[in-house]
């Protein structure tokens, strides 16, 4: 509301009237989607307008996370079913719409290339390199984008220093920022410091600067339970939305805080469907943002098992069938062993690597 002010002058006052004038409020207007080529990535741009989306759904999917294109593909239809209970011809048409976004927007790789094309993508990809030349063999040149890397093991086996390796390089070779979700509260900024230093990085930067390098490139998460855990990573798109430079997750022993809260044989079931859901959100994500996952898991031994090694990685088949490159690490004294349990790039072999102050070394 605004105010005229009317000043009249006479010779003998100066006659001052207040008039209240009305100014009509304008709305922002709102960019309309053509639902045969869409844009837009947020789902607030498409309520109403035909693409199966109302307004009652879309406030349901915004109170659990869901507001962009990438939440409702990495959920999937039967979460999003559940959410909104749309019937099945307007989710049809949200999930139409959706795709359609992605292949204008290219951030994601079309699931329609050739085989060629597809052989060039994977060949032209950048990987980030650990340090050991043997362990990045396995994976075919380093930690790689869209996969899901895990790496199970006994305590002490290098699982976390695998992490800092990776990380590092990621930072500082290929410039790229990172998340770190830290479920078991060991990350030690002190020998991530050491790693960058040993290995050459940094060197032309004060501490402070150094400090504020690695703030701006690594975002730290420590989750104290399951449910943290699983919130940080229902929101990871949000992150990965609003900064493409993030290229690299870790999640450095989320399936030991599955372990501890989910005790018993009644609890199994429970167990591995929030597990499985948890992989599907990390691979489902790896994929649509073009990020590497980098996981940690704990091992169990078998006692029954009376022949060969009798140790297994936590959360079973799940764990297993949701992971693209599996990693088990062994120790003897100070020398340590990795092998290649599944690697779409390389036939099963071990081999040695070290930990010295660059991390993962090569012997």
């Amino acid at each position: 509301m605004w105010c005229l002010y009317n000043i009249t002058m006479t010779d003998e006052e100066t006659e001052l009237t207040t008039e209240v004038l009305e100014i009509p409020k304008t709305k922002a207007k709102k960019v309309k989607q053509d639902k045969e080529n869409p844009t837009s990535i947020y789902l607030k741009d498409y309520v109403g307008s035909g693409a199966g989306l109302g307004e009652l759904s879309y406030k349901k999917l915004e109170a659990v996370g869901v507001t962009t294109v990438y939440d409702v593909l990495i959920r999937g239809s039967n979460e999003i079913r559940t959410y909104t209970e749309m019937e099945e011809g307007r989710l049809h048409n949200l999930l139409n719409i959706c795709k359609k976004v992605l292949e204008t927007n290219k951030r994601t790789r079309s699931p329609k290339l050739s085989i060629s094309e597809l052989r060039k993508y994977r060949k032209d990809m950048l990987k980030i390199p650990s340090g050991n030349t043997e362990l990045d063999e396995m994976l075919g040149g380093g930690v790689e984008l869209e996969a899901l890397t895990e790496v199970f093991g006994a305590f002490a086996s290098g699982k976390t220093q695998f992490c800092y390796s990776t990380l590092v390089e990621a930072m500082f070779r290929h410039r790229w920022k990172a998340i770190w979700i830290d479920c078991e509260d060991t990350f030690d900024p002190e020998r991530l410091h050491q790693i960058i230093k040993a290995r050459g990085y940094g060197a032309d930067m004060t501490d402070d600067e150094l400090e504020t390098y690695i703030d701006e490139y690594l975002s730290y998460i420590h989750t104290p339970n399951t449910d943290t855990v699983v919130e940080e990573v229902m929101n990871l798109s949000r992150r990965l939305v609003e900064d493409e430079s993030i290229k690299l997750i870790i999640v450095d022993g989320a399936t030991g805080q599955f372990r501890e809260e989910y005790l018993g044989r009644g609890t199994l079931a429970s167990r591995q469907q929030n597990l499985a859901k948890f992989l599907g959100v990390l691979k489902n994500s790896a994929y649509f943002f073009n990020v590497a996952v980098l996981m940690t898991n704990q091992v169990g031994t078998d006692p029954a098992k009376a022949y060969g090694d009798p140790t297994y990685a936590v959360g079973g088949n799940i764990v297993g069938h949701a992971s693209t490159y599996r990693l088990y690490f062994k120790k003897a004294g100070k020398k340590r062993y990795a092998t290649a349990i599944d690697s779409p790039k390389q036939a099963v072999f071990d081999c040695e690597f070290l930990l010295t102050d660059k991390g993962i070394d090569n012997p």
